[in-house]
């Protein structure tokens, strides 16, 4: 299990901490509010990426990659994307990804879970369903002609 925080959400928290007297001095935990495992979170990003979901198949992001490159480019042409190239556009991500979904392990690892109780109490009170952020972003991604 775990834990997302959007940016939007984030960066409100940032700018209410900085003039909410109760903020003062203080250090907060900032999430969506909600608690995801990444099995259950998959139909929403395909959803929003306008696909169907698959059965889970182990793989590694970071070692496949190098034979996505192609086909990368070739959608980018395809849908005339203002995307990069897919190393430029993903960056370490999908070492990341990697490592956040624990390729490579059979067993969970323990839940990555803070508490916004404080922030809640302080006065910080917004929250966003993490399904909901990841199609909010993945469709500014296909406005933007990052995606097709």
């Amino acid at each position: 299990m775990g834990q997302a925080v959007d940016v939007d959400l984030l960066a409100r928290a940032i700018a209410w901490s900085g003039e909410a007297e109760a903020a003062r001095n203080e250090a907060f935990n900032v999430t969506n509010g909600d608690v995801f495992t990444w099995e259950n979170i998959w139909p929403a990003v395909a959803d929003a990426l306008e696909m169907k979901p698959g059965r889970p198949v182990p793989l590694s992001l970071a070692r496949e990659f190098p034979s996505w490159v192609a086909p990368w480019d070739a959608l980018r042409r395809k849908h005339d994307l203002a995307s990069p190239a897919l190393a430029e556009f993903v960056g370490l991500s999908f070492q990341y990804a990697d490592y956040s979904l624990r390729y490579g392990h059979t067993e969970s690892g323990p839940p990555s879970i803070v508490s916004t109780v404080k922030i809640n109490r302080a006065g910080f009170t917004e929250m966003m369903d993490t399904e909901d952020m990841f199609r909010k972003w993945f469709r500014q991604a296909k406005q933007e002609r990052l995606l097709p």
